[in-house]
């Protein structure tokens, strides 16, 4: 029983031994995925019985609205960092340094990060 039970086992190994240095048992474990779909080359279905006329009054508009927001960020920048100006003018910094100055600073970190990123058209 014993030689048996010995036989099998090595029989086993060897199997697994040889499945392993031939590498057939991980491709066949991990088969290779697909390549993905390409994308459809149909244009946009709103874009065919749309009016040029209307798209560009429509982006005209989008882009005065843009331009409104950007002019009133920059005027409340203007205005936090005068605020700013004078609280750190008022209070001796050396010493103690205000949480509101902090949230200042960092509420026209944020202002002045958006302000750029509209600036770049994003």
């Amino acid at each position: 029983m014993r030689e048996t039970r010995r036989v099998f086992v090595m029989a086993m190994a060897a199997a697994a031994g040889f499945l392993v240095a031939e590498g057939g048992w991980p491709v066949a474990q991990y088969p290779p995925t697909p390549p993905p779909p390409r994308p459809a080359d149909m244009p946009n279905p709103a874009e065919i019985h749309s009016d040029p006329q209307a798209s560009a009054a429509a982006k005209r508009a989008l882009l005065q609205q843009n331009e409104k927001e950007f002019r009133e960020g920059v005027e409340r920048l203007y205005r936090l960092s005068g605020e700013l100006r004078e609280e750190v003018q008022k209070t001796a910094t050396t010493d103690v340094l205000s949480v509101r100055m902090v949230k200042k600073t960092e509420e026209i970190e944020k202002l002045a990060k958006l302000l750029k990123n509209r600036a770049k058209g994003g």
